[in-house]
């Protein structure tokens, strides 16, 4: 392939390891692989439909990595190697042994820094959908996983994506795992043309258009006010609505504005009110929505904090009616700042509780078996996007999966345990009547109430 970098020396010997690498091995393994692997359990991994095989093939329990697998650690790096059999590494097959090939994933993730949860997260999703793929019978290829570590850092970032796109055997990049999605990494993967399949990030910096080997398997930030539109028309139906839009978060205050002006909702009066920056105008906005008889309240921004004091103003009116807001505006400075008054809010997200989703109810057992853990937000996300690499890898010519993963992943549609991954082909747009979920507060902790068109 043109687009892959030049290959000056012949591929090493795959049977021979460098002097004092095997102790190596096994002292980073005995560290990294602390929780015993547990026994194989008697479950079918994947939701029916999705293409995957039946029988004694999906009879897998997922664990972290394949069986054998090694972690290779040296400073703020590791790479996880899922091992092809008996002493066979994550290159391509010997010579005549009739082992099909293996295609590595790279993992770009805030391992040490702090979205350290949220990488984890990730890496915790992908190396389960490693060893299920490879789990299987009928698989025509192996997936390897090599996981690089940027602890938060832009300059880091970027020296991980140099890093990932210069080894030829990563076919594709799930990451980077940041809440924002910066420009320059999708430029830089995009001068190298690998495909970058992002789960987490709720807005980007990269211009529109930009990217056409980036696939973004979530709904942007800005998209979520379809799932707040639908709970105020269908749910809970509002007749007037209260919009505020937070002059501390312009954008996603703006975002949300449209969107609701927009919708132009039937029979509904959409009523404006500005929350001005600073410390003074919560009190007005809650006053506001009590003095113009509103029965929903919407919150145009993203500051937790902000939301938690909007929430505290309200139920001191004593303001009872409905109140929603975008998912960034969920979080723990919400929950502690509003305490009892953040019961009764609705948020939309672009992630799911696996836990109380049936169709994800295998993943979260292997998970909790695998882990001593239920999976954490964008873990089941993260599940999914290996399964659509891995789908999209099976339709592209063989020899060219690198340089024609990235056109194949917008093309594919993928039944996750989450949702339905499908793109418009034209706009490389991710559809989201299906991905957006609705989280509502009871007891002062979030209850999953499901995909907002099931609500």
């Amino acid at each position: 392939d043109p687009h892959e970098p030049p290959r000056t020396a012949p591929a090493p010997d795959p049977w021979r390891m460098p002097a004092g690498l095997p102790a190596l091995i096994a002292e980073r393994s005995a560290a990294a692989l602390a929780l015993p692997d547990p026994e194989p359990l008697p479950v079918t991994l994947g939701p029916a439909g999705d293409g995957a095989a039946s029988g004694p093939a999906r009879r897998r329990l997922l664990t972290a990595g394949a069986a054998g697998a090694v972690l290779l650690a040296g400073g703020s790096t590791a790479t996880w190697i899922a091992l092809r059999g008996s002493g066979e590494g994550a290159g391509g097959p010997s010579a005549g042994s009739g082992e099909p090939p293996t295609y590595t994933i790279g993992l770009h993730a805030d391992l040490g820094g702090p979205g350290r949860a949220t990488g984890l997260a990730h890496r915790r999703g992908v190396q389960l959908a490693v060893a299920d793929h490879n789990a299987r019978d009928d698989k025509t290829f192996r997936l390897a996983l090599r996981a690089e570590d940027d602890a938060g850092d832009p300059a880091a970032a970027l020296r991980v994506s140099a890093r990932l796109a210069a080894d030829p055997e990563v076919i594709a990049v799930v990451g980077p795992t940041g809440s924002l999605l910066r420009g320059d990494l999708v430029e830089r993967y995009e001068t190298e043309r690998l495909a970058t399949v992002v789960v987490a990030a709720g807005s980007t910096t990269a211009e529109s258009g930009t990217g056409l080997h980036l696939c973004v398997t979530r709904p942007l930030d800005r998209a979520l006010s379809t799932g707040l539109i639908s709970y105020l028309t269908h749910t809970r139906p509002a007749t007037r609505i209260l919009l505020v839009e937070d002059a501390a978060d312009p954008v996603l205050a703006t975002e949300t504005g449209v969107a609701f002006r927009d919708a132009a909702l039937t029979g509904a009066t959409l009523i404006e009110h500005p929350l001005v920056r600073g410390n003074a105008g919560f009190g007005a906005v809650a006053r506001k929505a009590v003095t113009s008889r509103a029965d929903a309240v919407v919150l145009g921004g993203g500051d937790a904090s902000r939301a938690a004091r909007l929430a505290t103003a309200l139920a001191g009116e004593g303001f009872t009616g409905g109140r929603v807001a975008a998912g960034p505006a969920l979080g723990p400075a919400f929950l502690a700042g509003a305490g009892a008054a953040a019961d009764g809010w609705v948020f939309a997200e672009a992630y799911a509780d696996p836990t109380a989703l049936p169709s994800a109810g295998t993943f979260t057992a292997a998970h909790r078996e695998r882990f001593g853990a239920p999976p954490a937000t964008w873990a089941a996300e993260a599940y999914d996007a290996v399964g659509l690499i891995a789908r999209a890898a099976g339709t592209t010519s063989a020899g060219q999966v690198r340089s024609g993963i990235a056109r194949r992943l917008v093309r594919t549609e993928y039944r996750g345990i989450v949702r339905t991954l499908a793109f418009d082909a034209s706009t490389r747009q991710v559809r989201i009547p299906d991905g957006i979920f609705l989280y509502r507060i009871e007891k002062g902790r979030p209850r999953f109430l499901g995909p907002f068109g099931d609500v």
